[in-house]
């Protein structure tokens, strides 16, 4: 189904940015039907980084007690 909307210049523009090869409501419609797509990739990566923050923190804490370790055997 088909409906004519009115949409700015600008933005029918900067759909074409992100559109390789299509042009004006076309660029828009894709837009739109890629955002989904767009959405569920964004929140993969965040977990993805949420994930690695954690494996961060884990890697920091235990070369924390490498180093204290280390340390301690200096001391002997």
């Amino acid at each position: 189904m088909r409906s004519a909307l009115q949409i700015e210049t600008y933005a029918i523009k900067t759909a074409e940015l992100f559109a390789p090869g299509r042009y004006g409501a076309d660029a828009v419609t894709w837009l739109l039907d890629d955002y989904p797509r767009l959405v569920a990739e964004l929140r993969e990566l965040r977990r993805r980084v949420d994930q690695i923050d954690r494996e961060e923190a884990d890697f920091d804490a235990r070369l924390a007690t490498l180093q204290s370790a280390c340390r301690d055997i200096l001391d002997l």
